[in-house]
């Protein structure tokens, strides 16, 4: 394999080891969040608006100062102030996560009442300013580990978080019993210690010096970003307002857990992918390399689609396993019929990332911030369409389908500027087995759980097999993949 693509392959392997421990926790925590006698399923809805609406604040009030000096530590035309560059961009990050956060305070009361139809639970919104400030700083320093290809300090910091995470929802919620609170607190603690603890270490390896010329090619760059991020945040998350709006809060948190579930996709797959291709990708397209795209392009759609169809047909016995003991078992399972269409979404997301990064390359912040509008308009449409009719459903459906035009249109404008070649063909083969694969295993709903389970493991199998029959790979390159596995098991 080339050597771009090999460093490709191997950091997101180390992305994505971060990126397990964050759905560790996430398993570990199923028992406290999808148990009532710790949180309704009232509560629950409540925790996924104040959760959006935190992401909704780190893509704002970040200003986009992370983004802007990824752009810059790998360009060559801004070599010679790159030892300057990373202390410049935390002092900014720190002024407006100072300004940002003290403004979600004062709005505290305010913001309760329209997420949480209680104003009097302002201090769950402090919670959720001090955890959006901590945020914001610390995503500076995990920046930097990207741009220095530091993948597995990255998934260490991630681990760490984690557990700290952990950590602090089992004392405040299991033993001090404080709920929703509890949660909120929890959260911050967590991205504070993190916060700290990264700062601490990046200061003591970048250089002390703030360069003003800089701040403001790194705004320039970052803050049309910010409008792809809330056009990408509600093409992520918006939803869960609309649910709230047209449906209710136990809507709102059936559709949420769902979401928690398909991303497994988006951590493990899409977003360990992201954190080395924008690295890597953007290194190949300097050099003139568009081969490391396009093959990339096939193998990432091949292999996620093989796990959108495992997570899929394993949903119903996984949440049979989590929630059988408790009394609102029945609402969770709900969750097997909203996976699929989720998952895929995160799986067309990332093919849109593959196209973008051409855009990001050439530069163009300000046509990456115009498509990502269009797909959040066209979401929040189909959301007003759908939910009144289809509930979760339809929310989930039109993930799927604003990501997957997305994708489609990023790709046709990368390839008027670079004559890439993305082989669509496989993206359509890939939807067509997942789909079909997982039609089938829905007939065995009702069966016995072993029987059940037995024949969806083996129609996952079946996956590997059919890629040959549809000419999707090669049998030698079948071979010479796991080959190339093995020795890498060695």
């Amino acid at each position: 394999m080339p050597a771009p693509f090999l460093r490709i392959v191997k950091q997101s392997g180390l992305y994505a080891l971060g990126n397990v421990s964050v759905k560790a926790a996430g398993l570990l925590l199923a028992p406290v969040f999808l148990n009532p006698a710790y949180l309704s399923i009232e509560a629950y809805g409540y925790f996924a608006l104040l959760n959006v609406t935190g992401q909704l604040g780190i893509f704002v009030v970040g200003l986009g100062l992370g983004t802007g000096l990824l752009r810059f530590m790998t360009s060559e035309a801004h070599a010679e102030v790159r030892d300057v560059l990373p202390f410049t961009a935390l002092a900014t990050t720190v002024a407006a996560a100072v300004l940002g956060g003290g403004l979600l305070w004062v709005l505290a009361p305010a913001l309760a009442g329209l997420l949480l139809d209680d104003p009097g639970q302002a201090r769950l919104v402090h919670y959720l300013a001090l955890y959006v400030a901590f945020k914001v700083v610390g995503g500076v320093p995990m920046v930097l580990l990207r741009i220095r290809e530091r993948a597995g300090w990255y998934a260490t910091a991630v681990a760490v978080e984690m557990a700290l995470l952990l950590a602090a929802v089992y004392g405040f919620v299991v033993v001090r019993g404080e709920g929703l609170e509890g949660v909120m607190q929890a959260y911050a603690v967590a991205a504070g210690g993190s916060m700290l603890v990264l700062t601490g270490v990046m200061l003591r390896r970048i250089r002390w010096c703030f360069r003003t010329a800089m701040v403001r090619p790194l705004i320039r760059f970052g803050v049309p970003l910010v409008l792809a991020g809330l056009a990408g945040w509600f093409l992520n998350a918006g939803d869960r307002y609309l649910l709230k709006w047209l449906a209710d809060p136990e809507t709102t948190g059936l559709y949420d857990w769902s979401a928690r579930l398909a991303g497994v996709i988006n951590l493990l797959f899409v977003q360990s992918f992201q954190l080395a291709f924008n690295v890597i990708g953007l290194k190949a397209l300097a050099e003139g390399d568009l081969s490391v795209h396009r093959r990339t392009f096939r193998h990432y759609v091949v292999w996620t689609g093989w796990a959108v169809l495992g997570l899929s047909l394993l949903t119903l016995d996984g949440m049979l396993l989590l929630v059988s003991r408790f009394d609102v078992a029945a609402f969770y399972v709900q969750a097997e019929a909203l996976v699929l269409p989720l998952a895929l979404g995160f799986l067309s997301y990332g093919v849109y990332l593959i196209a973008n990064s051409v855009l990001y390359a050439t530069g163009e912040t300000g046509l990456i911030s115009l498509n990502v509008a269009g797909a959040a308009l066209l979401n929040a449409g189909l959301n007003l369409a759908l939910i009144p009719f289809f509930g979760a459903l339809g929310a989930a459906l039109t993930t799927f389908v604003s990501y997957t035009v997305l994708a489609v249109g990023v790709a046709r404008q990368a390839e008027r500027r670079r004559r890439v070649g993305y082989p669509w063909r496989v993206f359509v083969l890939t939807l067509v087995l997942v789909v079909g694969l997982f039609a089938l295993g829905r007939l065995t709903a009702a069966w016995s759980p072993g029987v059940r389970l037995a024949v969806r493991v083996g129609l996952i199998l079946a996956y590997v097999p059919l890629l040959q029959v549809t000419n999707l790979y090669r049998r030698e390159e079948l071979r010479a993949g796991l080959r190339w596995v093995k020795e890498r098991l060695r």
